[in-house]
C-alpha cells in the first residue's frame, strides 16, 4: 500500500516562507527587484510600527506598513537580488518576524533574515513523496515560475538519479507540476536529481531528494542510533589496540564501522541509524589540552579544513562504500559537524580574520573567560579560533560548508557539536541551507544539537527546537536523572517519570523527538559511575566491573532508553557496559569479543532483545507514555498506540513487595515478560508484578507478532 515518505519531516511552508520572505503573495515591482510582503499584527490596535533593514543601513524612520485584515499590517517591499536582514519595530522595540525561521544578529538583536538570490529565477519544489514495501514510488514536483512569470517548458525535464540509476522517468506533467515514477527499486536510499527550464529558456536549480524504500513507514521516533568515534571502534583487520598515549591516536577507519555492519552486530542491536564522528582533515602532531597533556586530534573536532576528508579516518571511497552499505539496509547515517570553532591551520583563519570571535587567551572556562560571560566568543583551546556568526560571509561559508558534508557524501543528516556556543541565527542558518542545497525543500536532513545542560534544565534545550531548527537534542535530563536512580541509587526511581513529564511541558509544540541517552563521548562511562569508580584521573583508566550488580544496572538503563518515547543512542560500547572515567577513557578502544567477560555478552544479548523489541513493537516506538506507579524503588508505565493493547514497562531497582498496577483502557488479558517469557494475568484490568531486584520488564499481549 502507497505511503508518504515521513522520514525527517520538513516544514517545506515554513521554509519557502524563509525563502520568499514574510508572505509568498506575488507583489509587482521593478525589474530587476525581489518583493518582500512582511506581514504582523501588533500587539495593540494604536502600536506604532515599522520595518527597518539592511536595504538602507538600518535608517529610521522605517517603511510603516498599511492596515490588512484581522488586525494585520502588511509592508511591501521590492529589494535588490540577494541576502537581506531587517526587523520589525513596534513602538519603539526591535523584534524578528515570526513569520520567518530564519535569523541574523544586528546591533546585539536577533532579527530576521531571507534570502532573495533566486527571486528571479524559476525554482523546483519536492510536492509530494510516495512508495511502497515492493520498491513502487511516485514523486510530485512544482516549478514555481521566475520574476517572469513563464511556465514550466515540458521538453527540458531532465531526471537522474545516484550511482547511475535509471528506474526513474517522467510518468506525467499537468500544467507546473511533474509526476515522476519509477517501480522495482530495491530497499534502501535513492537519491533522485531533477532539473528543468521555464519556456523563456531560464534554467531552475537542480532538485535533489531522497527517496526511501523501506520495508514499513520510517519516522524520526523509529530511530536507534549507534555513536562511533571512527578512531577508536576499529579497522580493517578488526578491533584496534589502546594507544601509546590516551590522547593519541589508535588507528580505526570507516573500514572498522563497515565490517560491524558487514557482520550484522549493529543490526543486531536494531540500529537504523549510524552517527559517525567528525571526518574532516584534522592536524597533525600533539597539542596542549588545557589540563597541561598532550592531545592529537583523533576525535575530529579541530578542522583544518571545510570540506577534505582525513585519510586517517575515511577516504572518499572508503566511505561511500560504509555509506552505500548502510544505505542498502535501509539505515541513514548522520555526520558530526563543528561549525562552532576551527583549528588555527585552517585556511579560513589564515585568510579571514574578521570572521572569527574573541582572542586565543579567552579559553571557554578559566577564571578570566568564564561561561556565563564568554560562551559564545570564547575557545575552546588556544588554538581553536571561535567562528563569528554574526559575520554574514563567515556565517553564509560556515553554514554552506555544512550542507556540502552531507550533499558530498550522500548522507541523512548532521549531529551539531556545542550549539548552545553559537547564536541561535547559526542552527537556522545551517537548517535553512540544508534544506535548501540538501534537500530541495521536498524531504528534511535529519539535525540533531549537542546542547550540554545539567540535571533539570530544560529551557536551555526549548530555544533551539521548532520547525526552523533543531529536530532533536540531547535528552541531558533524563541522563542526570537515570544515573541518580539506578547508577547512584541517590533518587527515586520515581524521579524519572518526573523528569519526562517536565520535559514534555517544557518542549510542547515543539514537534521534538528527544534522543535519549545513558551516557556519551564528553562524559563518564555508565557503567564506571554504577561501579563507583568513575571519578579520577582520565588519563588512568577505571577497571572493567567484575560486579554483576554493575551489569544489572547497565541493562536496567538500557531498557529504559529502548523503551521510552525519543530515540535511543547506543555509545559504542554501552552494549557491553565498557568502563571509563572522563575523556580521554570514556574514549578507550572498543574491546574485541575475544576480550569480553560472560556478564559483558550476557548484556549485549540483553540489549539484542531490547533491539528487536524496539524495532519491532509499535507500542515502544510511537506509543504515548502514561504513568502507571512512580515510586522509590519502580518506574512503571504503559506505551499506548491506537490499534494495539497498551505495552507496559517496568523499570524496578529494588521493591520490597509486590505492587498491583491499575492499567484502563483496552488491555490485554495475559501478557508475556517479552524478556524472560513469564506470562502474567491482567484479566481482572489490574497487573501484579511480582518483585525484581534491578531488573526490566516488558510486558506485550499473548501473541503478540513481537515476541520470540
Amino acid at each position: 500500500m502507497a505511503r508518504r515518505v515521513l522520514f525527517f519531516l520538513a516544514s517545506a511552508a515554513a521554509l519557502a516562507a524563509a525563502c520568499k520572505g514574510s508572505s509568498a503573495t506575488p507583489v509587482d515591482g521593478p525589474a530587476g527587484t525581489c518583493p518582500l510582503v512582511v506581514w504582523y499584527k501588533p500587539s495593540t490596535p494604536s502600536a506604532y510600527v515599522e520595518i527597518v533593514g539592511d536595504w538602507n543601513d538600518w535608517k529610521r524612520p522605517g517603511v510603516v506598513p498599511d492596515d490588512a485584515a484581522d488586525g494585520y499590517r502588511a509592508a511591501r517591499l521590492h529589494l535588490t537580488p540577494g541576502e537581506h536582514a531587517y526587523a520589525i519595530v513596534e513602538d519603539g522595540v526591535v523584534l524578528a518576524d515570526k513569520n520567518v525561521g530564519t535569523t541574523a544578529t544586528h546591533d546585539g538583536a536577533e532579527v530576521s533574515w531571507v534570502d532573495l538570490t533566486r527571486c528571479e529565477s524559476p525554482e523546483l519544489h519536492v510536492k509530494d513523496v510516495a512508495t511502497t514495501a515492493n520498491g513502487d514510488a511516485t514523486v510530485s514536483i512544482t516549478l514555481t515560475a521566475g520574476a517572469g512569470g513563464a511556465p514550466l517548458e515540458r521538453s527540458s525535464i531532465t531526471v537522474r538519479a545516484a550511482a547511475g540509476a535509471d528506474a526513474f522517468a517522467v510518468a506525467d506533467v499537468q500544467d507546473n507540476t511533474i509526476t515522476i515514477s519509477a517501480h522495482g527499486l530495491m530497499r534502501g536510499k535513492h537519491t533522485l536529481f531533477v532539473s528543468a527550464k521555464d519556456v523563456g529558456g531560464a534554467p531552475a536549480p537542480e532538485l535533489r531528494t531522497p527517496v526511501w524504500i523501506d520495508p514499513a513507514p520510517f519516522a524520526m521516533q523509529d530511530m536507534i542510533i549507534y555513536q562511533v568515534i571512527v578512531d577508536r571502534f576499529g579497522n580493517e583487520a578488526g578491533p584496534v589496540p589502546a594507544p601509546g598515549s590516551a590522547g593519541g591516536r589508535a588507528g580505526g577507519n570507516v573500514k572498522g564501522v563497515l565490517g560491524a555492519l558487514s557482520s550484522g552486530k549493529l543490526e543486531a542491536l536494531g540500529v537504523n541509524t549510524l552517527w559517525l564522528s567528525p571526518l574532516y582533515l584534522n592536524p597533525d602532531g600533539d597539542f596542549a589540552g588545557n589540563d597541561g597533556r598532550r592531545y592529537s586530534s583523533y576525535h575530529g573536532y579541530w578542522p583544518k579544513d571545510p570540506r577534505a576528508l582525513d585519510p586517517r579516518v575515511a577516504t572518499d571511497e572508503s566511505l561511500a562504500a560504509l555509506v552505500s552499505a548502510a544505505h542498502a539496509k535501509g539505515m541513514r547515517v548522520l555526520f558530526d559537524v563543528v561549525p562552532n570553532h576551527v583549528h588555527d591551520q585552517h585556511p579560513y583563519y589564515a585568510a579571514h580574520k574578521a570572521w572569527f570571535d574573541g582572542t586565543s587567551s579567552c579559553v571557554c572556562g578559566q577564571a578570566t573567560c568564564d561561561w556565563a560571560t564568554h560562551e559564545q566568543t570564547c575557545w575552546f583551546a588556544p588554538y581553536l579560533p571561535d567562528v563569528a556568526w554574526n559575520d554574514p560571509e563567515a556565517s553564509r561559508t560556515t553554514s554552506e560548508d555544512v550542507a556540502n558534508m552531507v550533499l558530498a557524501h550522500d548522507g541523512d543528516g548532521v549531529r551539531i557539536d556545542a550549539v548552545p556556543m553559537m547564536p541561535r541565527s547559526a542552527v537556522r542558518r545551517m537548517a535553512y541551507d540544508l534544506r535548501r542545497l540538501v534537500d530541495g525543500f521536498g524531504h528534511s536532513s535529519f539535525m540533531l544539537g549537542e546542547i550540554f545542560t545539567g540535571p533539570g534544565n530544560f529551557g536551555d534545550i526549548r530555544q533551539h527546537l521548532g520547525p526552523f531548527e533543531l529536530d532533536s537534542s540531547f535528552h541531558f535530563p533524563l541522563m542526570w536523572s537515570l544515573r541518580g536512580a539506578i547508577a547512584h541509587s541517590s533518587s527515586p526511581m520515581s524521579e524519572i517519570g518526573a523528569t519526562l513529564d517536565a520535559a514534555d511541558a517544557s518542549w510542547a509544540g515543539s514537534g521534538v523527538t528527544p534522543t535519549l541517552i545513558i551516557g556519551n563521548h564528553d562524559v563518564t562511562r555508565f557503567s564506571s559511575e554504577s561501579a563507583g569508580d568513575a571519578s579520577g584521573d582520565g588519563w588512568d583508566p577505571a577497571p572493567q566491573s567484575t560486579d554483576p550488580i554493575v551489569y544489572a544496572k547497565q541493562r536496567l538503563a538500557m531498557a529504559a532508553i529502548y523503551t521510552l518515547p525519543g530515540a535511543p543512542v547506543v555509545y559504542y560500547g554501552d552494549e557491553v557496559a565498557l568502563a571509563g572515567r572522563s575523556d580521554p577513557d570514556s574514549r578507550r578502544v572498543m574491546p574485541a569479543d575475544a576480550s569480553l567477560s560472560a556478564d559483558q555478552v550476557a548484556t549485549r544479548t540483553f540489549v539484542e532483545k531490547l533491539g528487536h523489541l524496539r524495532s519491532c513493537s509499535p507500542q515502544l516506538r510511537r506509543g504515548t507514555r502514561t504513568t502507571l506507579l512512580a515510586t522509590a524503588e519502580r518506574y512503571v508505565f504503559a506505551r499506548t498506540a491506537e490499534g494495539f493493547p497498551p505495552a507496559i514497562v517496568e523499570l524496578a531497582r529494588s521493591p520490597k513487595s509486590a505492587d498491583p498496577i491499575v492499567v484502563t483502557g483496552a488491555l490485554a488479558a495475559k501478557y508475556v515478560d517479552a524478556l524472560t517469557g513469564a506470562q502474567l494475568d491482567a484479566s481482572s484490568g489490574t497487573l501484579t508484578l511480582p518483585p525484581t531486584v534491578r531488573a526490566a520488564r516488558v510486558l506485550l499481549p499473548v501473541g503478540d507478532a513481537c515476541l520470540r
